[in-house]
């Protein structure tokens, strides 16, 4: 019984420390429909690996920001993370923090060139404010198809992971 409870207690331990080493907020988690693995089943994106991949810019208004405001987003394009994890699917399923997710299209991906931004007028995004990351449309330059509930859902922020499926 004794050495039955020792081996509860140290299973309950190694879980515990593997999952605060995955759940560091600014690590990216994908997992899903890729080829390109580094973590288990999916692939761990570091914040600092994050921060060393080509940025782009999507500059725009949005409902969450000060109002006529053209805020300057800064991250990476979805286009190059589904390369770089060599993703293979139709949707791509966003999870924040607080467990709201909702399903991005490819399609999105493609047409608006959509953005994983971690930094908002040169400042890093917080927790407080959007981060780590917020998923960003160009809905300026798309106004009249992106200004719609469909699309303003999908600007997901907090983002902590990423389910590429097949549906």
């Amino acid at each position: 019984m004794r050495k039955l409870k020792s081996l509860s207690i140290l299973f309950i331990v190694a879980v515990f420390f593997s999952a605060s080493a995955f759940a560091k907020i600014g690590d990216l988690y994908i997992d899903g429909d890729i080829v390109n693995k580094n973590h288990n089943d999916g692939y761990l994106l570091t914040a600092d690996d994050f921060n060393k991949l080509k940025k782009s810019h999507i500059k725009t208004t949005t409902s969450w920001t000060q109002p006529g405001h053209v805020v300057d987003f800064e991250g990476v394009k979805f286009k190059d993370l589904l390369t770089l994890v060599g993703a293979h699917g139709k949707t791509l399923r966003m999870r924040a923090l607080n467990d709201y997710w909702i399903d991005i299209p490819f399609s999105d991906v493609e047409q608006y060139d959509i953005l994983l931004a971690n930094k908002m007028d040169g400042k890093p995004l917080k927790v407080r404010d959007f981060g780590p990351y917020f998923v960003i449309y160009p809905l300026d330059e798309f106004y009249d198809k992106l200004n719609s509930p469909t699309y303003q859902a999908r600007h997901i922020w907090q983002v902590d992971s990423i389910t590429v499926i097949d549906k």
